[in-house]
């Protein structure tokens, strides 16, 4: 199964490759996002074969190649362009950061082999032959297989409307490996949540990559933890080929590029790449990306409003008018910063509305009361929150102690990444509390993985705390904005610091 695995993965990486380099650039987070993105590539195909017709192969070379040629291009608008030229790292940062790297690269790797053993074990869960590889054969069938499988009353149990990314990554794994391997298809499931879980890794890593070469062995160190900790979160569901490790991975990933590193074109990228991946992998990884995004833009564009300069004089209804302009084009910018890299899982969501898919949790209304269902959840996602009190405490202390540290290292405001996962945290409260099956049979039989997110997140928070003080410790050495893998902006995006 291994010589096959490697075949899918280069299927997935070689065709996101060159997007990838476009995104991540020197970043060690390259050899994990391409994967990602090639896996997004099939999800757009499978979209396109459902919704237009033919077979997957074709539209994923189509797909593959319009937006490789698209990276070429802007490539080439962008050798000509002063402003990304002034983006570009100077040699002797290229050069030093260089060895760190390779070496995160190979220590992130080396943190998640023992995991990823449990592949060998060839299991594989109830939902991931219910739901996924089930998915997966339709979507290897072509579009009239595909589109009869997902309306057939059948498998409404099978959650059709379900985004396509993980179906798409296992047809793909039956083209080039053949129909019966279906561990195959497992394997590149549990492979991709892998790969989140590094660029996640390598986000945190990235931290302390302008400090001290001691307080770069600890970032190095926590961002490996990071990984760890997210198979040791999702336990069995993360190789048996379930998809909920790889939209939470994904989803705390796009935080920590894009709500607690400093700003720059190249984190922003990385963390819509994995915002997308997210909304293309399950209907509550839309929902968690949607909220993401909204963040991401606040940050990247502030709520402020346009200032009059006082004159002495009442602005007139030209001057006013003139003031419009900036702020519908600060708003289209936010738009444009949540609707982009949220797109294809929309779209997605808004076919399967179309050709009459719907939500199994929402057909019905539930006979049991909300307060009744709501106490009973708040008790079930507790059980799996233990990691929470200490997440408060390590918040609390890390702002009272460090956090001109933070601030200085123009990293995001803690309350952001708080922000994303209580925000989406109560949305999956919402679900379980209006959803329609009886509570106590859900719970039992989800709730340890629709919680994986909110954990992994404080996982997450703890380890960015750490390497802020332990670089606060050896003595503080200011992080360049974006540190040595980012490419920043010349002309910051927001003069806050901490923003």
């Amino acid at each position: 199964m291994s010589d096959s695995l490697l075949v899918v993965i280069a299927g997935l990486g070689l065709p996101g490759l060159l997007p990838a380099l476009a995104v991540a650039r020197r970043s060690p987070a390259l050899v994990f996002v391409a994967p990602l993105i090639g896996a997004g590539l099939a999800a757009i195909a499978a979209g396109l074969e459902l919704a237009v017709g033919g077979s997957l192969l074709p539209w994923y070379a189509g797909v593959a190649i319009t937006v490789n040629v698209a990276t070429l291009i802007f490539w080439l608008v962008a050798r000509r362009s002063a402003r990304l030229q002034a983006l570009k790292g100077t040699g002797s940062a290229a050069g030093s950061s260089l060895t760190w790297s390779m070496l995160t690269v190979v220590v992130v790797l080396g943190a998640m082999v023992a995991p990823l053993t449990g592949l060998r074990a060839g299991i594989t869960g109830y939902d991931t032959t219910a739901i996924w590889l089930t998915h997966a054969l339709m979507v290897a069938g072509g579009h009239h297989v595909l589109l009869s499988g997902l309306q057939n009353p059948v498998y409404l149990s099978s959650n059709p409307d379900y985004p396509p990314l993980v179906p798409a990554a296992g047809a793909l794994a039956f083209a080039l490996a053949g129909q019966g391997h279906l561990h195959v298809a497992v394997g590149v499931t549990v492979l991709l949540s892998a790969c989140a879980l590094g660029v996640g890794g390598v986000g945190v890593a990235a931290i302390g990559i302008g400090g001290r070469p001691v307080t770069r062995v600890v970032a190095l160190a926590a961002g490996a933890a990071q990984c760890l900790a997210g198979f040791a979160v999702a336990g069995i569901y993360g190789i048996d080929g379930h998809a909920d490790l790889l939209w939470s991975a994904a989803a705390a990933a796009a935080i920590v590029w894009g709500l607690v590193l400093p700003q720059s074109t190249q984190a922003l990228g990385l963390a819509w790449v994995c915002a997308a991946v997210a909304g293309l992998t399950k209907n509550e990884g839309l929902t968690t990306a949607l909220v993401v995004l909204v963040l991401i833009a606040i940050r990247y564009r502030p709520l402020t409003l346009p200032r009059l300069r006082r004159t002495g004089l009442r602005a007139s209804q030209g001057s006013l008018s003139m003031l419009a302009w900036p702020g519908l084009r600060l708003w289209a910018e936010r738009a444009a910063f949540v609707a982009v890299p949220a797109l294809p899982g929309l779209a997605w969501a808004g076919l399967a509305r179309h050709i009459g898919l719907h939500d199994a949790f929402f057909r019905s209304r539930s006979t049991q009361s909300v307060p009744y269902r709501a106490a009973a959840t708040m008790s079930s996602m507790a059980a799996h929150l233990t990691i929470a009190p200490l997440a408060i405490a390590v918040l609390v202390a890390g702002c009272c102690l460090v956090r001109h540290d933070r601030d200085g290292g123009r990293l995001g405001n803690p309350a952001w990444l708080w922000a994303a996962g209580l925000l989406a945290t109560a949305i999956l409260f919402a679900t379980y509390v209006f959803g329609s099956p009886e509570i106590h049979w859900w719970l039992h039989t989800s709730v340890l993985r629709t919680t994986i997110f909110p954990q992994l997140l404080l996982y997450t928070d703890v380890a960015a705390w750490l390497v802020i003080a332990f670089g606060a410790l050896t003595g503080p050495v200011p992080i360049p904005p974006g540190g040595a893998w980012h490419v920043t902006d010349a002309a910051p995006v927001t003069a806050r610091a901490g923003g």
